[in-house]
């Protein structure tokens, strides 16, 4: 392979040349996240039926607790109030709330990251419970800065903010998930703690960030919309997101992209 700008030869793994920095056509090709996610989706063909135990368990356990809890904290815990320190308290009930149920979604990224087939028991799962709080430390941490970047966007009571910085916050929270969404892969391939996995994925797979949030958005709608069809067809989506993002973070690795920016 060369570089289509200056003609110098180019590795099998280089994200960029060496000689001009010019983009190798790598990230849009062997890097796509759509074709990873194409490759995984054909792998789980007549696999899915299996993982159904699963998924029930994180259906169960987490999303249905999780939308219950956003309805009522919506409903009943007003962000916009008079006084800053009772936004603040808001937020951060908002926030340990939300984050006792979100490892229960995540557990399933420490069963099958250390492996690469298609397999999944509810057993291994229950097993799996163990690691209950190193993903709830993962869940708050993004609470947290999810509820920052919410301070610094929408200001505090009585300090007026510019109305742009709603779409900076949007912009940001996109931004974000696109950082955090390979991180419980890297936690359990690495054995990284919560902190570090993130901030791993943030050195290291920045050339592929516009990939990774193109795979979180479509996986995302995807969920969403078989979640408004009375959740039923989540027990077929859900396996996809878990597979997809472990496959494409296992092809990142494949690429070499820890390997440098250390």
């Amino acid at each position: 392979m060369r570089c289509k700008k200056c003609n110098a030869k180019l590795a099998a793994h280089d994200i960029w040349c060496a000689k001009c920095g010019f983009q190798s056509p790598v990230i849009k090709t062997e890097l796509a996240s759509m074709k990873s996610l194409k490759e995984t989706r054909e792998k789980l063909v007549g696999k899915i039926s299996s993982l159904v135990p699963a998924m029930g368990f994180s259906i169960l356990l987490g999303v249905i607790p999780i939308a219950v809890l956003i309805f009522i904290t919506t409903q009943y815990i007003d962000n916009e109030v008079s006084r800053s320190l009772i936004l603040i308290q808001n937020l951060m009930t908002k926030s340990v709330i939300i984050s006792l149920f979100l490892p229960f979604i995540f557990i399933p990224f420490a069963c099958i990251s250390h492996k690469q087939d298609y397999q999944l028991s509810i057993a291994e799962v229950i097993k799996g419970l163990k690691l209950y709080p190193r993903y709830y430390q993962f869940s708050i941490i993004n609470a947290v800065i999810i509820s920052i970047l919410y301070l610094i966007c929408f200001g505090f009571p009585g300090f007026a903010s510019d109305p742009i910085l709603r779409l900076v916050y949007i912009v940001l929270i996109n931004y974000w998930i696109a950082i955090a969404l390979p991180a419980p892969v890297l936690m359990e391939r690495h054995q990284l703690s919560p902190l570090k996995a993130l901030q791993k994925s943030y050195r290291h797979f920045g050339d592929l960030r516009w990939n990774i949030y193109l795979l979180a958005l479509v996986l995302g709608m995807l969920n969403l919309l078989a979640f408004t069809l009375i959740i039923f067809p989540m027990l077929f989506t859900l396996p996809l997101a878990f597979y997809a993002i472990r496959d494409y973070v296992i092809k990142l690795e494949e690429y070499e992209l820890l390997d440098y920016r250390i």
